[in-house]
């Protein structure tokens, strides 16, 4: 019996020390080549009434209804480690609350990098937004840690589905910058773009960098990051929809020249 418990504890280590070895950098990039697919599988939600409105229950009910689940706290550290940065508290596995974090800000870490842990929630009535895990059916969103890659809202070519909400965030390597490029655009168009619309923020999240919102059939411009990330969200409510969208986006080196009086690149 003793000899079984030895052996299984040396295995377990071993399986430790595997993962642990596969975590390196690759062209500036974090990567895990173990969890890495898994980790593109995480992703963050929110109530369509707004930030912070899903109890627990309910946080388990949206990862299910697009056929995933909670995200452990392991699936949640393995996306941020490539990348995936949310300044929003959420629910994940076990009924804990937290969001993970690449770099720090005022009001988002606190001076603090890795999962900002909450820690479990004694009242399952709080209300915070969730992190769910679907490696095989997420129609939007994840972390692109590509040098080139084309987006496109869920569907598409067909009408995108009512009541998404949908996070791409995209890092590249140190030093170079993100240039997006629309290539097909239909969205619902309404007054003051409320209903259905993509937004570009120049940064790691939704909180900051804020830089357009968009609706309607025109492409709109080519947008360049100022550094090496940028977060592209789309939300659509319940009413009309559209074709949706094709966008592609390239890193470029910051040596290259730009506009210095505009954001696009052309």
């Amino acid at each position: 019996m003793l000899y079984m418990h030895t052996v299984s504890a040396l295995l377990a280590l071993s399986c430790v020390l595997t993962e642990t070895e596969a975590w390196g950098y690759k062209n500036g990039i974090l990567h895990n080549s173990i969890w890495l697919e898994q980790a593109a599988g995480v992703y963050h939600r929110e109530s369509r009434k707004g930030r912070y409105q899903l109890t627990y229950k309910e946080a388990k009910a949206v990862c299910k209804f697009e056929g995933g689940s909670l995200a452990t706290y392991d699936q949640l550290e393995a996306a941020r480690q490539i990348g995936f940065h949310v300044c929003a508290a959420g629910w994940f596995d076990k009924g804990r609350v937290g969001y993970p974090i690449v770099k720090s800000g005022t009001n988002c870490g606190y001076g603090k990098v890795g999962i900002i842990d909450y820690g479990y929630r004694l009242n399952k009535s709080e209300k915070w937004d969730v992190y769910c895990y679907n490696p095989n059916s997420k129609e939007c969103g994840g972390v692109h840690t590509e040098q080139e890659k084309i987006l496109q809202s869920p569907g598409f070519p067909d009408e995108y589905p009512d009541e998404q909400i949908c996070y791409w965030h995209i890092r590249v390597r140190y030093g170079q910058r993100i240039h997006l490029q629309f290539l097909d655009f239909d969205v619902e168009d309404d007054v003051g773009s409320i209903s259905d619309y993509p937004e570009i923020y120049d940064s790691y999240d939704d909180i900051s960098g804020f830089a357009g919102r968009y609706c309607g059939d025109e492409l709109p411009e080519d947008f360049l990051s100022t550094g090496n990330v940028m977060t592209l969200k789309f939300l659509a409510d319940s009413s009309v929809s559209a074709g949706g969208f094709r966008i592609q986006y390239t890193a470029i080196d910051s040596s290259l020249p730009t506009d210095s009086d505009t954001s696009t690149y052309t």
